[in-house]
């Protein structure tokens, strides 16, 4: 951090170093310089907020609610900007209330600042999940109402406020989540004891042969490449398909697929060469992707297209309880699928799919409580 600023500097000066040092990317030496700005004048509004600016990019969110939060009384809401970053830091302390009205002001003030977009549906489901259920609802609803287009809004206000039943989720939604957890996801769900993976290595295990390398294998959203690993010994070949060009980075680290493609997984299974003759895949395994799609009769159709007869398709599925499965399928306000076993049962088998097996298990922990979910593997009809 640069030396504390002598009594020979003024405030200029330290401003225009602290710029300097941000401009270079030398933000430990930008914020120490703001720090001697404020040292001699607490309520500096530039310092606060560029100090503030500086401590949500080292995700040191104390000092961003802090810096924010004085330079907000300061400024007064009216005038106050800097609500992405404030929310932001509210959400990442937890303080998910006071994360939501920072979030509302900040899409008030710029309706196509997609980063506050994306952050206020965060914020809003930890407040439904652990605050307020019904205001966070009360609160999405005018969110999606005032907000029709934005992808964003349009799932996450749908599925928290219970407004509206979209039959899948939009892919420019699901881009930018996956992204957004793409440099530490498998960090984060490992910590929430995360199991699909392992359920679908298990149940092939349990019915199939003992891998020799001699299949086709599609990894449906691949994801960082977590069930890609297991389904590996299995492949001839093995292709992984992702929305997220950021998850997809991480997946080509891993150095196990022989294509990677991003694309929207029915345009990914349709396109021509895909659907020709006896399809292209021996198994197709979609672990934790199946929960984007509401209605599955699509997503179902074109696996069963793309796989050759007696071809496996492996996935998951969040699992509705049965005395709620009217419909076949629900929003969660996670954003999150949840399907019936009927439902799944009926869609296969239109699609042409059999199952071959199905096994009911906990797919992962979340706010403590275990995500109820069913592992199926099915066979093309011949």
């Amino acid at each position: 951090m640069a030396d504390p600023a002598s009594d020979a500097e003024t405030i200029p000066d330290l401003l225009a170093a602290a710029e300097e040092h941000y401009r270079q990317g030398a933000l430990e030496d930008a914020a120490g310089a703001y720090e001697a700005v404020l040292a001699r004048d607490p309520d500096h509004l530039d310092a606060l907020e560029w100090r503030g600016e500086i401590a949500v990019q080292r995700d040191d969110y104390e000092t961003a609610a802090d810096m924010l939060g004085r330079a907000r009384r300061l400024r007064g809401d009216a005038a106050f900007a800097e609500y992405t970053n404030l929310g932001l830091a509210l959400y990442e302390l937890g303080r998910a209330r006071d994360a939501v009205d920072a979030l509302v002001r900040a899409v008030a003030r710029d309706g196509g600042d997609l980063v506050s977009h994306s952050n206020l549906g965060k914020a809003l489901y930890e407040y439904h999940q652990k605050v307020d259920a019904e205001d966070a609802g009360r609160i999405a609803a005018d969110w999606l109402a005032r907000f029709p287009d934005n992808p964003d809004a349009r799932h996450i206000g749908a599925a928290v406020s219970g407004r509206a039943k979209p039959p899948v989720a939009d892919s420019a939604y699901v881009a930018d989540v996956f992204d957004d957890y793409a440099p530490n996801f498998e960090e984060k769900i490992a910590e929430l004891s995360y199991q699909a993976p392992d359920l679908l290595a298990a149940l092939l295990a349990e019915r199939e042969p003992a891998p020799d390398g001699s299949l086709a294998v599609l990894d449906a959203g691949c994801g960082t490449g977590l069930a890609g690993a297991r389904l590996k010994p299995y492949a001839a070949r093995l292709d992984g398909v992702d929305l997220s060009p950021k998850m997809l980075t991480k997946a080509a680290e891993k150095g196990i697929y022989d294509s990677l493609e991003q694309a929207e997984l029915i345009s990914f299974l349709s396109e021509p060469q895909r659907m020709e003759g006896d399809g292209r895949y021996d198994l197709i395994a979609a672990a934790d992707v199946l929960c984007y799609f509401g209605a599955l009769d699509g997503a179902f159709v074109a696996f069963s297209h793309a796989l050759k007869p007696g071809g496996r398709l492996l996935f998951t599925v969040e699992r509705l309880a049965e005395d709620d499965a009217a419909g076949g399928y629900r929003l969660d306000a996670s954003g999150r699928y949840k399907h019936g076993l009927g439902y799944l049962e009926e869609t296969l088998d239109a699609a042409g799919l059999d199952v071959l097996r199905l096994r009911r298990d906990v797919l992962r922990y979340e706010y403590g409580e275990p995500v109820a979910g069913v592992a199926v593997l099915a066979v093309k009809r011949a």
